[in-house]
């Protein structure tokens, strides 16, 4: 083992230390055990041995048992008593920087989440499949319907396929409000196309229930502190504490239903999966720890978090979250789930169902000891686990839970009220309550300054907003909306610093203006370290990307009515013609993926004929060969067989068949086409592929720039299935590509 592992206590047999290695976490830990057995005391354990290594931990505490990691230990002496090195205790107190948030609510530091934050952007096409079902999914919970009833399968069905539309539209919305004004003014043509997946009235009444949902008090759920901002709950934002490790405590029980409680989990949990895809790690980068699962992950019904639970636990090794979670009653946790997690302390278990649960995976983990674990379970006292961990041991070891290095309580908000004016509010002054706090900064008086430039006072005055229902009017029937857009596309990308000092304004005024064109879908935003950096949509560039000029990109040659009559000889039948329904073709995408191409001249030699009838013994050859940006395994392309990937080829760089002399490319802007930002933002630099080429065909490059690929991507739907099933065509030959 790892000589300095994540200390949890003592061996019961010899009392020798007992801990796991950290990254044994990447393959998740579960703690079992019945109320009174010590569970949660273990967790809070791992979370405080995790934190001394310098990972940050997320943890979600549905009771207030983990607020008090932010409560110091005990005495010395009681510590001492019970077995702790006090020094270890204030090591923890002097590095854990614990913050209790607090969702829809300022009894901490508030927290916020709109259904709707989302940048597709920054996703793979795959990767935006199933962030755009989980929004469909968690706003549909929200407004009451059964996720695995006709209404609401057709429901998210037609939710997931409108941000699909809006995304290829340039027009993905930025809030709650935006998603509603969209539903509450389709126009004909849309609603005919959402008629497939719903009745018309259904969808109509939908629409309206949603227009109130962000309303009363469901409001604060939405909107109220902080939005969530997984950087921010892992300290790796402006509130960091320097020389601190950030634990943040998400404590549910401000939020008075269980519906809002499963549609928060749901929420976070997108944003951490699609935060980790955008930074991936081979080593522990994170804890998520979610205490008492149970009702977020049931074996049967399907609450809004389920799902997006299950594909964390699946995924996070890969990307270095390590998963925590702990319940009371296995039996009533979906079994797959559990069949992610690792390593597994067994804690006591008495009822028939529980010790039926966990016993296949006693098992399949120690078979050698299955029934001797089994025997013991029920007859374990608080604080005694078995712990099973064939990464790090050959046998279940019986654990001893060490006591904490923080007091053990059970928070209500009185507690997490005061604690939160103690120390939190000064800290995050943007989530202070406008009633009794103070704004984040005084307002600039140049923002209303009747002597400011006229430039400032035309630009920077925010259009009205729209009435609700209504479409937003053209930025070309808005002079100021006009004069706006104007000032930002003097640069590629500007700051609200940078736009200030264009307008002439103050900071604070500028900041207002690039929000509300971002909003209308005028402009985007990309984050650049801690700065958030704008541009015009209408320049048509990219600079979130780098892509601040003309890209080349190949001519499409199979059209959208070609990719969809293809498509129909690929949807998928039901079993001999009788379980199920057949597959519907929803739509076709088209997509674009990054190549490079390597422009190069090689010297080839001739044959003995050739040289005979030339007089020399090599010739000069140029062309061009294409790469994948992120393997640089070639890219060959036949009209007939449609695109393949290799190491290297057989021949002769010149003679390799690829889109030369077949497909044709033209300049075209990137913000333009809707492309697979994850590719390029992996991409091999320039100085690899050049060197990875010469190695390959003992000549140097003399170009290396990007080309793009379009390929359409189909959307296949199941009825009564929920998700999507996604085929892929070349634009070119309308060939399959598995790539």
């Amino acid at each position: 083992m790892d000589p300095t592992p994540l200390y949890l206590g003592r061996d019961r047999t010899d009392d020798s230390p007992l801990g796991l290695r950290l990254a044994t976490l990447l393959r998740h830990l579960m703690a079992l055990g019945s109320s009174g057995s010590g569970k949660t005391v273990l967790c809070k354990a791992v979370v405080e041995e995790v934190v001394r290594q310098g990972v940050p931990a997320l943890c979600i505490d549905p009771q207030g048992d983990l607020c008090s990691l932010a409560l110091a230990a005990d005495s010395p002496e009681t510590l001492a008593e019970r077995g702790v090195d006090p020094a270890l205790a204030r090591a923890f107190a002097e590095q854990a920087d614990v913050v209790v948030l607090t969702p829809a609510s300022h009894k901490g530091v508030p927290l916020s989440a709109d259904p709707i934050r989302l940048d597709p952007a920054h996703l793979t096409g795959e990767e935006r499949v199933h962030a755009f079902t989980a929004t469909a999914t968690m706003v549909v919970s929200l407004l009451g319907y059964d996720l695995g009833s006709d209404d609401g399968e057709g429901l998210v069905a037609v939710f997931d396929r409108g941000l699909h539309l809006l995304h290829e539209r340039g027009r993905f919305p930025q809030d709650l409000d935006a998603f509603s004004d969209y539903w509450l003014g389709l126009d004909e043509t849309d609603r005919e196309l959402y008629g497939r997946y719903l009745d018309g009235k259904k969808l109509e009444q939908a629409c309206r229930k949603l227009a109130r949902l962000d309303v009363g008090a469901r409001r604060l759920l939405f909107h109220e502190g902080l939005p969530l901002d997984i950087d921010l709950l892992l300290g790796r934002d402006a509130t960091a504490l320097p020389g601190r490790t950030r634990v943040s405590v998400i404590y549910l029980n401000t939020l008075h239903s269980q519906e809002d409680k499963e549609y928060f989990v749901a929420a976070l949990t997108r944003q951490l999966y699609t935060w980790m895809l955008e930074h991936p790690s081979p080593t522990p980068q994170a804890l998520f720890y979610i205490d008492e699962v149970a009702p977020f992950i049931p074996p049967v019904r399907k609450p809004a978090c389920k799902d997006g639970l299950a594909l964390l636990f699946r995924q996070a090794r890969k990307y270095g979250v390590c998963c925590l979670m702990a319940t009371q009653n296995p039996a009533d946790v979906d079994y797959k789930a559990m069949a992610q997690f690792g390593t597994w302390a067994l804690g006591r278990l008495t009822t028939r169902q529980d010790l039926a649960k966990v016993q296949p995976t006693v098992k399949a983990l120690d078979p050698v000891h299955v029934e001797a674990v089994m025997e013991q379970l029920p007859a374990q006292r608080p604080g005694e686990f078995l712990l099973i961990s064939p990464d790090d041991f050959s046998h279940t070891r019986p654990l001893r839970t060490r006591w904490l290095y923080s007091r053990h309580e059970t928070l209500d908000e009185e507690r997490i009220e005061r604690l939160a004016d103690e120390r939190w509010r000064e800290r995050f002054p943007e989530a202070t309550n406008p009633v009794r706090g103070t704004p984040a900064a005084p307002p600039d008086p140049r923002a209303n300054d009747a002597l400011a430039p006229s430039l400032a006072a035309t630009a920077l005055d925010p259009a009205p907003e729209s009435p609700a229902g209504e479409v937003e009017a053209a930025p070309g029937a808005d002079p100021k909306l006009r004069q706006q857009l104007a000032i930002l596309a003097r640069a590629p990308s500007m700051s609200s610093a940078d736009f200030a000092a264009q307008a002439g304004s103050s900071e604070s005024a500028a900041r207002s203006v690039l929000k509300r064109l971002a909003g209308q879908g005028l402009a985007d935003w990309f984050k650049d370290g801690r700065t958030h950096r704008y541009w015009s949509r209408d320049t048509g560039l990219r600079p979130d990307l780098g892509l601040s000029e003309p890209v080349q990109a190949f001519v499409p040659q199979i059209t959208r009515g070609q990719a969809e009559q293809i498509g129909q000889g690929l949807r998928e039948r039901p079993l001999l013609g009788l379980l199920g329904e057949e597959e519907v073709l929803t739509d076709a995408t088209l997509e674009y993926r990054p190549l490079y191409r390597v422009g190069f001249q090689e010297k080839v030699q001739r044959s003995l004929w050739q040289r005979l009838l030339s007089g020399g013994a090599y010739e000069r050859r140029s062309g061009n060969l294409y790469l994948d940006p992120r393997s640089l395994l070639l890219v060959l392309f036949h009209p007939r067989q449609g695109l393949s990937l290799q190491q290297r080829s057989e021949v002769q760089a010149s003679e390799v068949q690829d889109f030369d002399g077949i497909a044709t490319v033209e300049p075209r802007l990137p913000g333009d086409l809707l492309l697979d930002a994850h590719d390029w933002r992996e991409r091999q630099p320039v100085e690899a592929v050049m060197a990875h080429f010469e190695t390959l065909y003992q000549t140097r490059p003399r170009s290396v720039e990007p080309v793009l690929l379009p390929l359409w991507r189909l959307h296949f739907h199941r009825p009564g299935r929920p998700g999507t099933r996604i085929a892929t065509l070349d634009a070119l030959a309308g060939m399959g590509v598995d790539w």
